[in-house]
């Protein structure tokens, strides 16, 4: 095995070999997003020099994610780096949290959602104060992602109430492909519907740019979201792990 640090995104042109990985339509995005923000990506090759694996490291965070399907390489990533935790597809018998990944096929996709809150969709100019929101709702989060996400194209979708944000959720959009990602809701603002508004407005987006596809990650725990996605029509298509360190 030979190991490699990718550091600029010029780099980044990799051929994968068959069933790499779920994310293989996100992983160029995802790459070029962590060395935006200051990380880290490191490559395994066989000794023939095809591609094996790939971590990719968030220094601020400590925390990143490993795609490969040997176990090998898998343990070598792991004890790369100190972290607070790891994201991977490879189920091991060391300490993790399941998550499932949620579809949904825009073809069969009928919208019949009624809102009941106002959503705003944030841009460049609302930086600092999603900023501060994320840092308090992710302690551990890298501010520069939310600058770097909404250069590269993702969309933010608030709920204000009070003039202050009661919820938000973000989307991407990549190769006609959407991901549905970091939903947070206050406290006080749960179970009263606006996390599955949320969620409907990114599906509703996503459908109107022309997406054909979309997913989601939820752990087993988040019954709540879970609940949401399968209302929406959003079925179980695979698993990724949430590795902590010991």
């Amino acid at each position: 095995m030979q190991i490699s640090q990718i550091y600029r995104t010029s780099e980044l042109n990799f051929v994968y070999p068959d069933g790499f990985s779920f994310f293989e339509p996100y992983l160029p995005y995802h790459f070029r997003e962590i060395l935006e923000i200051g990380g880290e990506v490191y490559t395994a090759r066989t000794q023939e020099g095809s591609l094996a694996g790939i971590f990719i490291y968030d220094n601020c965070e400590k925390g990143g994610t490993i795609y490969t399907r040997s176990r090998e390489i898998f343990d070598y990533f792991y004890a790369l780096k100190p972290f607070n935790f790891l994201f991977s597809e490879m189920q091991t018998e060391l300490e993790n949290e399941l998550y499932d990944i949620y579809t949904i096929n825009f073809e069969d996709f009928t919208f019949a959602h009624r809102f009941s809150y106002e959503i705003s969709l944030a841009d460049i100019e609302h930086a600092d104060e999603l900023e501060h929101f994320m840092n308090l709702t992710h302690p551990r989060i890298n501010k520069r992602w939310v600058r770097v996400a909404l250069k590269n194209g993702d969309r933010c979708f608030i709920v204000r109430l009070n003039d202050e944000i009661a919820g938000l959720g973000w989307v991407s959009l990549v190769n006609g492909v959407g991901r549905l990602h970091s939903l947070f809701v206050q406290s006080q603002f749960r179970r009263m519907g606006m996390g599955e508004d949320i969620l409907n407005a990114r599906l509703l987006w996503l459908k109107s740019n022309h997406a054909h596809s979309a997913f989601c990650e939820i752990s087993r725990y988040n019954v709540a979201s879970a609940g949401n996605v399968i209302k929406a029509h959003m079925s179980v298509f695979g698993q990724v792990y949430q590795y902590f360190k010991k």
